[in-house]
């Protein structure tokens, strides 16, 4: 297992020659491929949605609160699913369910493209598309992780992830502009149906690659799923005489922490920023946000540590990171009279943040699919789940009240502080946890 220090040294011939071995690796074992051009596929869909689905809610209320309450729904059951089901995808085959959640996908979304064609659809509608779509999100999140964690060799986790990192940011950049293109170029609701269309043939056209990648079977097995062969055979043997380990709940803390007061207020702070200043140069932010992901996806690619208190570190170290943005962000505003300043600064402030939060991302889900006992895997996903996306409502309900309260400049200035001390918090906690073993250094049943 590579140390840090290792990883420290490594220069551009090694680099290289680590690029190379990967990518004869994911030659050989096509199912990296087939979870890549997955995840490219539904989230081309999931782009026409994210743009539709507000469109119509404000066309058909005009409420901000209707659209808030819309996200809320498709947010929350991640946290019920927790403490309900959290042990449910241990039990079963995380592609399985991946599935049949993107099964139910397919049913949801064109319901809710039906009734918007034939001018059906109502706000209660929507409520109730977003509640069951939100039950159906809080499984498949989850899930997919899992099986990502089950299905891919560890080797290719940490470069895995960093290309679903890039290509995400490119398509959350380029297709809502064509997705808008599509609605305000139609007439009525028919555009947004026709949205609502294309994202259910992207993710039906995932089933098809989501049912190869079962077939393939997974790289680290279970006591469940362990066929009779010689290698199932040890690895049984050693899952009985090994029990299974959990992820210190520690290490959720600080997912939670980097969620709720890190990186999930920039949800709010951007587009009330684009309402205030209303300047299309602000629109640059995106293409500073995709450099920002691109630099850190790959700076993350190499690897990740074995030990939790290294990955924690360099969590830590992105918090502080995003303090500067946001003090960046406090000073651009404070400096509005500036011909240049506050343009500069929040294009450099949401680079950091964007690059920040994607390399804290990757290597804190790398390093937890590398960890995770094979046999723990869909319950650690679900509690990553919950510490990440489940908790974004929190995150984006306390900025919104905070700049009510305070205003923008107070609110990241606010944010600046409270991070600082909050990473204050995490180094002197961190060294409490370099004397102890990470978790999963030798997983029972890993590839």
């Amino acid at each position: 297992m590579m140390n840090t220090v290792a990883l420290r040294r490594r220069g551009p011939r090694q680099r290289l020659r680590d690029a190379a071995r990967l990518w004869r690796l994911g030659r050989r074992d096509p199912r990296l491929g087939w979870l890549l051009l997955d995840n490219l596929i539904t989230t081309l869909g999931a782009s026409f949605t994210l743009i539709a689905l507000p469109f119509l809610v404000m066309r058909l209320t005009g409420h901000a609160l209707d659209l808030g309450l819309t996200a809320t729904l498709e947010a929350l059951p991640s946290l019920a699913f927790l403490f309900a089901f959290r042990g449910f995808l241990d039990r079963a085959d995380p592609a399985r369910v991946l599935w049949c959640c993107r099964a139910l996908y397919v049913a949801i979304n064109a319901a809710l493209a039906a009734t918007t064609w034939f001018g059906l659809i109502t706000i209660e509608l929507i409520y109730l598309l977003a509640l069951i779509g939100g039950l159906v999100w809080a499984v498949a999140y989850p899930a997919g992780r899992a099986c990502f964690g089950l299905y891919i060799r560890k080797g290719l986790l940490p470069a895995g992830n960093a290309v679903f990192a890039v290509a995400s940011s490119l398509a959350t950049m380029a297709l809502p502009m064509l997705a808008g293109s599509l609605i305000l170029s139609a007439d009525g609701e028919r555009g947004l149906a026709i949205a609502f269309a294309i994202d259910v043939v992207c993710v039906a056209a995932s089933l098809p690659l989501i049912a190869a990648v079962r077939r393939r079977g997974p790289v680290r097995r279970r006591m469940t799923d362990a066929r009779d062969d010689d290698a199932a055979e040890v690895v049984d043997q050693i899952a009985v005489a090994a029990p299974a380990s959990a992820i210190p709940r520690s290490y959720y803390l600080y997912l939670l922490s980097s969620t709720v007061l890190v990186f999930g207020p920039v949800q709010i702070l951007l587009p009330v920023l684009l309402v205030q200043r209303h300047d299309t140069r602000y629109l640059w932010i995106y293409l500073a946000q995709f450099a920002g992901i691109f630099a850190a996806a790959g700076l993350s690619a190499p690897g990740v540590p074995p030990s939790m208190a290294a990955v924690l570190r360099k969590i830590v170290l992105c918090w502080v990171v995003a303090a500067f943005a946001y003090g960046l962000l406090a000073w651009g505003a404070y400096t509005a009279a500036q011909p240049w300043w506050p343009l500069s600064s929040a294009l450099l402030a949401f680079g950091l943040l964007a690059g920040a939060s994607n390399y804290y991302g990757i290597q804190s889900l790398s390093w937890l699919q590398r960890s995770a006992d094979a046999r723990r895997m869909g319950r650690e996903m679900t509690w990553f789940s919950a510490a990440t996306m489940g908790a974004m409502p929190l995150a984006t309900l306390a900025t919104g009240a905070m700049i009510d309260r305070l205003h923008w400049a107070q609110t990241a200035q606010a944010l600046a502080w409270s991070i600082l001390g909050v990473a204050l918090l995490a180094l002197l906690h961190l060294p409490s946890l370099r004397q102890n073993k990470a978790p999963g250094t030798r997983v029972p049943g890993a590839a």
